[in-house]
């Protein structure tokens, strides 16, 4: 299947923003309430990297790689994957039974592998020619 570069940049960059969120998560839990202007910090940062995607992909050239549906599904599924493991997160942070903190850590573990092996993925199909 054919694809232009310029998407491949910025499904990296979503990669990295996933990671942020990821990260975010965990350290959010323990300096949120001491650190309060770190929310306005992560807002920054995931603005300037959407800022930042939007200017590659209008620069980028119309380069086409081909890449094969079998890359295309394990994108797909990291995706899926990272979506419900964040609404689970959503939900079970909300639940008095399990502790937060576990919660958090695990979850937010799970999201940050799921998003590495993105970028990953991404950075490959980037290296080809």
């Amino acid at each position: 299947m054919n694809v232009y570069r310029k998407s491949l940049i910025v499904q990296l960059l979503m990669f990295v923003v996933f990671f942020v969120m990821a990260v975010n998560l965990i350290v959010q839990y323990y300096i949120g309430q001491s650190f309060p202007i770190y929310n306005f910090i992560i807002l920054g940062i995931l603005v300037l990297f959407g800022v930042g995607g939007f200017l590659i992909y209008r620069k980028a050239s119309n380069e086409i790689l081909v890449i094969t549906p079998k890359e295309i599904k394990t994108i797909k599924v990291l995706l899926y994957v990272y979506l419900f493991v964040y609404i689970g997160e959503m939900l079970l942070s909300g639940l008095d039974q399990i502790p937060t903190e576990v919660v958090k850590i695990a979850l937010g573990s799970v999201l940050m592998i799921v998003a590495l092996i993105g970028i990953f993925i991404q950075y490959q199909l980037l290296r080809r020619k």
